[in-house]
Formats: C-alpha cells, sequence, structure tokens
C-alpha cells in the first residue's frame, strides 16, 4: 500500500506486524485476517458498525470460521480474506481454485465462493437473519494478481484488500438502513462470544476442515 498508508495507519507498523508473526508462529494467513481487520481501526465508516474477527458458528455438526465479519446498519458483510500471492484461477461452479506461484508451481484451495456461501447460511441460520440482507466479499491480498475470477454478483464481490473499504462504502451508500443500533449490539455480543473460541473448538474445527477437504 506503500507509505500514504503506512502514515495513515491503514496497515500496522514494522514492529506490529513482527510482534503478530513471533506471536502466531509465521501464520500468513492469520496475518491476512489481521490486515483485514487492522483496516477498520483506522478508516471511518458512514453509519452504525461493528467489526468481529474469526467467529466459530455453530453449523451441523460442528463449526463455520468466518474470518472478519462487518455489522452495519445497511448490512453484514462476511469477509473471507485469502492472503495469497501468485496468479488466481477460478469460476463459481469449480470445487478448487488454482494458486500459480510459477510456470511449474500451481497449488489448490477451496473455491471461495463456495466457502463463504457456507459460512453465510451457518450465521443465517444462527443468528435466524434472511441471507438477503448479508453480502459475501472475498478479499484477496493485492501480493496477488487475479488473473481469471468470476464478474462480482449482487451475491458476491471479489476484490483485493485495498479495495475493500471504499467497497463496502459503496455497498452501504446505496442500501436502506436494515438493522437499529440496538439490533446490531444484540448481533454483537451474541456472536463475540463465538471469537473466543476454545483451542479445543479451534482444533476441532480444523480437523473437520481436513477431513471435508483433504
Amino acid at each position: 500500500m506503500g507509505l500514504i498508508n503506512f502514515f495513515l495507519s491503514e496497515e500496522p507498523s514494522i514492529f506490529e506486524k513482527a510482534a503478530f508473526m513471533i506471536k502466531n508462529k509465521g501464520d500468513v494467513g492469520a496475518y491476512g485476517e489481521y490486515l483485514t481487520k487492522y483496516m477498520f481501526g483506522s478508516v471511518r465508516l458512514d453509519g452504525y458498525h461493528k467489526e468481529l474477527c474469526n467467529v466459530y458458528v455453530p453449523y451441523k455438526d460442528g463449526t463455520s470460521e468466518i474470518d472478519v465479519l462487518v455489522l452495519h446498519e445497511n448490512e453484514i458483510f462476511v469477509i473471507e480474506s485469502k492472503n495469497y500471492s501468485g496468479w488466481i484461477f477460478g469460476n463459481e461452479k469449480q470445487q478448487k481454485w488454482t494458486q500459480m506461484l510459477n510456470k511449474n508451481t500451481k497449488e489448490y484451495f477451496y473455491n471461495p465462493i463456495k466457502q463463504n456461501k457456507t459460512h453465510i447460511t451457518a450465521l443465517s441460520e444462527y443468528l435466524k437473519i434472511d441471507k438477503n440482507q448479508m453480502k459475501s466479499l472475498i478479499v484477496f491480498s493485492e501480493r496477488c494478481e487475479l488473473k481469471k475470477v468470476p464478474e462480482s454478483t449482487e451475491e458476491y464481490i471479489i476484490i483485493k484488500r485495498d479495495k475493500l473499504i471504499q467497497t463496502i462504502k459503496n455497498e452501504t451508500q446505496n442500501k436502506e438502513q436494515q438493522f437499529s443500533r440496538e439490533q446490531i449490539d444484540e448481533i454483537y455480543n451474541k456472536l463475540f462470544l463465538l471469537s473466543n473460541a476454545s483451542e479445543l473448538t479451534k482444533q476441532q474445527h480444523i480437523e473437520d476442515i481436513n477431513k471435508k477437504y483433504k
């Protein structure tokens, strides 16, 4: 993002980054989620809103982990963070997308459109809120190039992280108020309990994901 965003505090300092990476044992994926959440601490959105990270929503026989949630009075934004580099290829129907690091190296990951759709279903059932009041945002690192991915729809938007704040601003400006302050606070308080998951819950979630997708 450069020096401008550094001085605007839209990115953590090198010391904050180092501390985070040490604490999280170099987890690049977790750092991507941290960067996404960090942006909301320095940029003001119009309208009443609150944010949450790493929310483990009960779903079926396990949990559905949501990276970042923005609870806005006009819409709930469910954010799936992908902190990848390289070229990204995928479409809406594919089970797995491709990350191409070079001509000889490819990695595959679960379709984030399908992944976030599950998150929204879990959240809708848990909160008893219509899915139409939620928007799926799939956010990739600026370090990657989205070579061939779907265009945005009414259901989901695929962007890079530096477009996230402006995207939410655009989305909320064109929406009527859906939730009161009291409703946002009530939702936040209910989900906050799920964002402080025990290590047992986290480990069980990882095991469930490995069984399902690997």
